[in-house]
């Protein structure tokens, strides 16, 4: 059985905070939410001494110095969701989804697995009446492993925002031509991303790839198209295949 909490205190009113807010609501979890943009310091407090654990969804790099302006919530059970950070006193379970503006079904939620420290409490402790699946790494590889993070997930929406940007308004075409592709792309990696690679790269097509750097001069994605090049020759053996 699921332990639930008498009642989740969500701290910011961003993105992410709205996403698990949005959850809680559907799973029917009480939760209060406070905002300094929409509440008092004395509402926090009373929130406070009502609620366990206490979630601060705000941006990274505020996390330790609200703590300091609010010294009593460090006696509570505290849990940020980031990546990478580490502050001391304060739980880690990252959740491993991208969270766009609006909202997402309960499927979607329940799927997310949270990614915690090996020294972390329980997953029915930090997130309790939540079915998630969780997972442990240590503590040391958790940089490493949100910088993965960024490279699969925001680093590959710049790619597509590109293409989508070059063809709307370089080649005068619908976006959505482009979907298929990406949709095709997708499957490749979820059936084996080991052999979802094609075209040049997978070909070993060295002429092709000098023709796609040429043209792409005077374009700032130049450099990142050589340097994936140059990680891929230093990270895999390319054997000639059909791409």
């Amino acid at each position: 059985m699921r332990q639930v909490p008498s009642s989740y205190l969500i701290i910011g009113s961003g993105r992410v905070a709205k996403h698990f807010q949005c959850y809680l609501d559907l799973l029917h979890l009480p939760f209060q939410s406070w905002s300094r943009q929409d509440n008092t310091v004395q509402e926090l407090l009373s929130f406070a001494e009502q609620c366990s654990p206490i979630l601060l969804l705000i941006s990274d790099q505020a996390i330790a110095e609200f703590l300091e302006r609010h010294p009593f919530l460090k006696s509570k059970t505290l849990l940020h969701f980031s990546g990478s950070l580490t502050v001391a006193g304060v739980h880690s379970a990252h959740p491993l989804m991208t969270f766009a503006p609006g909202s997402y079904d309960l499927e979607t939620y329940q799927k997310i697995p949270f990614i915690l420290s090996e020294e972390s409490p329980a997953f029915s402790l930090l997130l309790p009446g939540l079915p998630n699946a969780s997972y442990r790494i240590s503590e040391q590889l958790r940089p490493y492993y949100h910088a993965l993070c960024v490279l699969s997930g925001n680093f590959t929406a710049l790619l597509w925002q590109k293409f989508f940007k070059e063809i709307e308004e370089r080649f005068q075409l619908p976006r959505e031509l482009a979907h298929p592709y990406l949709k095709q792309v997708l499957q490749n990696l979820l059936r084996g991303s080991q052999q979802a690679l094609t075209g040049p790269l997978a070909r070993n097509d060295q002429k092709t790839i000098s023709a796609n750097l040429q043209a792409l001069e005077n374009d700032s994605f130049q450099q990142i198209y050589q340097a994936f090049v140059d990680a891929y020759k230093k990270t895999e053996s390319i054997q000639p295949q059909r791409g």
